[in-house]
């Protein structure tokens, strides 16, 4: 027992050597302010690229002297929603040599607003989708408390047997239909 104990300590007092935290995800406008303040210290463009996403494969692209143009394929993939607009303004900054920093600025702005923007939308449409789960169960819960409490009165007959079982079957369809909607929309 003092044996078991004593190991029990030892491994609560033990911390793990290896542990390998993942750092939260950066959001897009946090990437592109990034990418601006390096400019701004006089990086070049590919070094701003990789201190802004030092984990991603654009970044190990950037360093590596790939040319700028798999460097931008790479960093379409890596920035999660306006990946595209990044390899844009990479590419016009290095086709045209006109300075990146403000083009960067405002790449984050933008972020900014529609990172704002989805939040509230989340936020605006909490209540309706709750309601909608609510609308959608209830006639189940109530299908379901019928024939627990009265089952052999309500499933008696062929003919309510197969009314439930088509309320039941157009329920889940309608519930089908709206999920597919729902993901069409994202």
């Amino acid at each position: 027992m003092i044996v078991a104990l004593f190991l029990a300590l030892l491994v609560v007092r033990v911390r793990p050597i290896h542990l390998r935290r993942s750092r939260p995800q950066r959001s897009d406008a946090e990437f592109f302010e990034a990418v601006a303040a390096e400019l701004r210290r006089g990086a070049s463009l590919r070094h701003a690229v990789a201190w802004a996403a030092p984990e991603s494969n654009a970044a190990r692209l950037a360093t590596t002297g790939q040319p700028m143009p798999m460097v931008v394929a790479a960093l379409e993939t890596d920035v999660p929603l306006r990946g595209e607009l990044a390899g844009a303004g990479i590419a016009l900054a290095g086709g045209s040599g006109a300075p990146a920093a403000p083009l960067f600025a405002r790449l984050a702005d933008r972020s900014r607003i529609g990172e704002q923007l989805e939040r509230e939308l989340r936020v605006l449409t909490a209540q309706a989708r709750l309601s909608a789960g609510v609308v959608g169960l209830i006639p189940i819960g109530l299908g379901f408390g019928l024939v627990v409490s009265r089952g052999s009165a309500v499933l008696a007959s062929p003919a309510a047997r197969g009314v439930v079982a088509i309320g039941l079957g157009l329920q889940l369809l309608g519930l089908g239909i709206i999920a597919v909607l729902l993901r069409m929309h994202r």
